[in-house]
C-alpha cells in the first residue's frame, strides 16, 4: 500500500506533461510576437567522406532521410550510415545549413565518423549545431545531399533515449536539419531544465519529411519486437521502415512486449505493453478507437496506416508521428473505469497526431499551440464518451492543481516545470474553453479543423491560429488575451 501511493503521488505530479454574449469586430486580435535564438559557432577540421546508396525521390516536394542501421540490443549500440537529401523550400538561397544533432546532449552517446557532401566547403560545432558552410548558395527549391556515418552507445537513462533493462528508446536520435520562419531564421534551440533537474517541455522543431530505414538487429536477444509508426517491409537481413510526409521518426524496442493489435476503419492500432499488463492491453485500443474515431471526426480523417501506443519505462508520456509513449504507471493503476489516468491521457497523446504530427509549431517558443489544445481535447473526448463525468474531469485534471500563468509561455518563460505545466497545459485548457464559449462551440471546433486542413505538413504559428479562428466567428477576442497572454 505505501508503494502504490508514492507511485499515485509521482503519478500525479508528472503524468499529466507530455504536453456568453459576442460583440462584433472589425479587425484580427493583436497578437505578441515569439522570440528567436542566435547560434555561435567554432571551426572543425570535416572527417572523411562516406557514401549511401540515393532513396527514390518523391513525387511530393519533401527533404528526404535515409538511414542504414545496424543494432546490438544487448550491448546498446548501433552503427548509422545516413544520408539526407535537402530541399531548400525557402525563397532564398541559403550559403550555410544547420545540423542539429540532439545525442550530443549526452556526453560519449554520439561519435561521428564521416560528414561528406558535393557542396560541403567547411563545418565548425557549438553543442549539438554543426553550421556546414557550401562552397555556393543553394538556390531556393534546390536539393543538396549531406552524408554521414556515426555511431550511437546509449545511455542507461529513462526516458525517449536510452535503455532500461526492459526497453530501449530511439527518440531524436539522427542529425537533422530544423525549418526556417519567414524571416530566415533557423527554428533551433537548446533543450531547459529547471532549477530541480527537470526537463520542462520539448525543444526540437521538425520539418515535414521522407523517411526510409535498413533496420538490421545483430546479437542474441531472443523475441526482440520492434514497436514505430512506420510501415515495416521485411527483407533479408532485417526490416525496412517507411514513413512519409513525418516529423521524425522513432522506435521503441524490448524482448517483454505483449502485442494486441485491432484493424480499425483503415488503419492499425497497436498496443505494445509489458508482459505483465497484458490483462489492460484491451482497454488501450478500445480508448485509443473511441479518441481517434473523434478527432477523425472533429480535425480530419487520420492520414497514416497505423498508430501505436507503447507502454514506457518511465514516468513521462511522450508524442511521436504514428506512436506515442505512455508512462508504464498509467498502465499498471487502471482501474476499469473512465476516473482514471489511461482514460484522460491516452486521447491527449493521440490529439498530437493532429497538433504535433500533421500541423507543426514551435514546441520550445509557443508550445502552447500543441500542449493547450491537447488537453482541451481530452474535455472532448470526456464530453463525447463519459459526458456524466465531464465536471469530474475539469476537478480533477485542472482546477485541482495549479492552473495560472500565461498560457503563451515558452518553455524557458515558464521558468519551471510546474509553471509550465500551470500556465500552458492547464491554464491553456481554460483559455480554450473561455475561446469556445466567446465564438460558439460549433465555431470553435469548425475553426480548428481549418486550423489544421490549411495548415497541415506546415510549422503554423499562433498568427495561422487566430486567423482560424476569426474566419469562425469575426469577433474581438482581445480581452481574452490580455487576460491569458504575455503582452
Amino acid at each position: 500500500m505505501k508503494t502504490r501511493l508514492i507511485y499515485l503521488i509521482l503519478i500525479v505530479s508528472l503524468l499529466f506533461t507530455s504536453c456568453g454574449k459576442q460583440s462584433q469586430a472589425t479587425s484580427t486580435p493583436t497578437l505578441p510576437p515569439p522570440q528567436s535564438q542566435v547560434m555561435n559557432t567554432t571551426e572543425e577540421t570535416l572527417p572523411e567522406p562516406t557514401s549511401t546508396p540515393t532513396p527514390e525521390p518523391t513525387q511530393e516536394n519533401y527533404s528526404q532521410y535515409h538511414f542504414d542501421v545496424v543494432f546490438d540490443y544487448a550491448q546498446h549500440t548501433l552503427q548509422v550510415s545516413q544520408q539526407i537529401v535537402f530541399l531548400n523550400k525557402s525563397d532564398f538561397p541559403l550559403s550555410e545549413i544547420l545540423l542539429l544533432i540532439p545525442p550530443r546532449s549526452f556526453p560519449g552517446v554520439y561519435t561521428q565518423t564521416s560528414l561528406q557532401g558535393d557542396l560541403i566547403a567547411a563545418s565548425s560545432e557549438d553543442g549539438i549545431k554543426t553550421i556546414i558552410t557550401l562552397s555556393q548558395p543553394l538556390a531556393a527549391q534546390q536539393s543538396l545531399t549531406i552524408n554521414l556515418s556515426y555511431s550511437l552507445n546509449l545511455p542507461k537513462r529513462e526516458g525517449t533515449l536510452g535503455f532500461t533493462d526492459r526497453q530501449t528508446n530511439l527518440s531524436n536520435w539522427y542529425p537533422y536539419i530544423p525549418p526556417r520562419d519567414q524571416s530566415g531564421n533557423w527554428l533551433a534551440h537548446e533543450p531547459f531544465i529547471d532549477a530541480s533537474n527537470m526537463v520542462v517541455g520539448e525543444y526540437i522543431v521538425n520539418e515535414i519529411a521522407d523517411f526510409t530505414v535498413n533496420f538490421q538487429l545483430i546479437g542474441n536477444t531472443p523475441n526482440l519486437q520492434i514497436a514505430t509508426g512506420a510501415r515495416p517491409i521485411p527483407m533479408e537481413n532485417g526490416t525496412r521502415y517507411e514513413l512519409p510526409k513525418a516529423r521524425a521518426i522513432a522506435f521503441s524496442i524490448s524482448n517483454q512486449y505483449h502485442l494486441e493489435e485491432i484493424q480499425h476503419n483503415n488503419y492499425l492500432i497497436q498496443a505494445y505493453v509489458f508482459s505483465n499488463q497484458k490483462q489492460n492491453a484491451s482497454a488501450i485500443t478500445r480508448i485509443a478507437t473511441q479518441a481517434m474515431d473523434l478527432f477523425s471526426e472533429l480535425f480530419g480523417e487520420y492520414p497514416r496506416e497505423r498508430v501505436v501506443i507503447v507502454s514506457a519505462d518511465f514516468l513521462h508520456n511522450m508524442e511521436m508521428d504514428g506512436m506515442v509513449l505512455l508512462s508504464n504507471k498509467i498502465i499498471d493503476f487502471y482501474d476499469g473505469t473512465p476516473l482514471n489516468n489511461l482514460t484522460i491521457l491516452i486521447p491527449h497523446e493521440l490529439s498530437h497526431q493532429w497538433f504535433y504530427s500533421l500541423v507543426g509549431n514551435d514546441q520550445a517558443l509557443e508550445p502552447w499551440l500543441d500542449e493547450s489544445i491537447a488537453t482541451y481535447s481530452e474535455s472532448l473526448f470526456y464530453e463525447r464518451y463519459h459526458p456524466e463525468y465531464l465536471q469530474w474531469w475539469w476537478d480533477n485534471r485542472v482546477f485541482a492543481h495549479e492552473h495560472n500563468g500565461y498560457v503563451n509561455n515558452s518553455i524557458y518563460e515558464a521558468g519551471s516545470y510546474e509553471n509550465y505545466r500551470a500556465s500552458v497545459y492547464l491554464n491553456g485548457a481554460i483559455f480554450m474553453q473561455d475561446l469556445s464559449e466567446n465564438l460558439g462551440k460549433e465555431n470553435f471546433l469548425s475553426a480548428l479543423r481549418h486550423y489544421v486542413e490549411n495548415n497541415q505538413y506546415g510549422v503554423a504559428t499562433q498568427k495561422e491560429f487566430f486567423d482560424a479562428l476569426f474566419q469562425a466567428n469575426p469577433i474581438d477576442l482581445n480581452h481574452l488575451l490580455l487576460k491569458y497572454f504575455r503582452q
